[in-house]
């Protein structure tokens, strides 16, 4: 199964259809356990396109005791509660063959990005306008709405809800303010080797742009490949750097991930832990994972890209 598979489209008309009129059953449950808790049982990952967020987010629900948007939970994304408890069934034993389609995982309890959900109940999309079509009293309604069904759901089955929406790294104060109290967690990737990765996805899908656009790359469509890759990944890395919830991210780095996934999933737990949000260690993980490092000596698009971020850098400031 990929993302042209029949099923995959006929789950895309399901989610098209208007499931919010049944929200009425999962109401009185919600509004049940809204209270009991004054911060949100959550773990959200904030990272760059091809900066290792599926593998990260893979990583938690295979090794950790986790609640998370699955595609089955993302079929149902208009009934969050109801959602998430059936998904729960078919989750609570997934075991992560750590495979992907360009951060697509297949099966209904793979980890879902959750593109459709994120919309709906964050206004997030892929770009800064789309960032911006809800209004201010929508997205607080909805926020809310969605912050009381995590707490609803770590009451009732006492563990916390994962994400991995690459779209949360346009709007990350809007996040933070959505669910207070929740584990952010910053994925950092090399910006040349992210830059190469965002490139090799671009030469082999086409178009301008690959999945996250900032506004500031608007108006680039007709620079050179290079550039384009430069600049989303330096206005990302940007963005991330100067949110006012900056300073309370637990930094992870990709190539660390990769080298030892089982120390920085402890240590991502541990963290949690201090932080209020329990959650429990579920399967063991993989030794290491494959990455590239990348060698400037024969690699002329890396030496390219570096070009290009260093002008930005000369120009905007120096990555954090």
């Amino acid at each position: 199964m990929n993302r042209s598979s029949t099923v995959v489209r006929f789950a895309r008309y399901i989610q098209c259809a208007p499931l919010w009129v049944f929200r009425f059953l999962e109401w009185p449950f919600v509004m049940l356990f809204a209270n009991r808790q004054k911060t949100t049982p959550a773990i959200i990952i904030l990272a760059l396109p091809r900066s290792g967020s599926t593998v990260i987010y893979q990583s938690l629900c295979h090794g950790l005791g986790v609640d998370y948007l699955s595609n089955l939970w993302h079929l149902m994304y208009q009934l969050p509660l109801l959602g998430g408890l059936c998904s729960a069934r078919f989750s609570r034993a997934h075991i992560s063959n750590f495979k992907s389609e360009q951060g697509f995982v297949d099966g209904i309890d793979g980890p879902a990005e959750g593109i459709r959900f994120w919309q709906w109940w964050l206004g997030c999309g892929l770009s800064d306008r789309d960032c911006h079509r809800h209004s201010v009293a929508k997205l607080r309604r909805r926020s809310l709405y969605l912050r009381r069904v995590f707490t609803a759901l770590g009451v009732l089955k006492k563990q916390p809800f994962a994400t991995a929406y690459l779209g949360h790294t346009l709007v990350p104060d809007r996040v933070d303010s959505a669910f207070p109290g929740a584990a952010l967690i910053r994925l950092r990737r090399d910006p040349i080797a992210n830059a190469l990765s965002l490139l090799n996805c671009l030469r082999q899908n086409g178009g301008d742009w690959f999945s996250v656009k900032p506004i500031q790359c608007d108006g680039l469509e007709g620079a050179s490949e290079h550039k384009r890759v430069a600049s989303q990944v330096y206005w990302l890395n940007r963005r991330l750097d100067q949110s006012e919830c900056a300073d309370s991210m637990l930094t992870v780095h990709y190539d660390q991930l990769c080298e030892n996934p089982t120390k920085e999933v402890e240590r991502i737990r541990v963290w949690c832990e201090g932080r209020g949000i329990s959650v429990k260690l579920k399967h063991a993980l993989p030794k290491s994972f494959p990455f590239q490092k990348v060698h400037f000596g024969s690699n002329i698009d890396a030496n390219k890209i570096k070009v290009e971020l260093d002008i930005l850098e000369a120009t905007y400031g120096l990555l954090a």
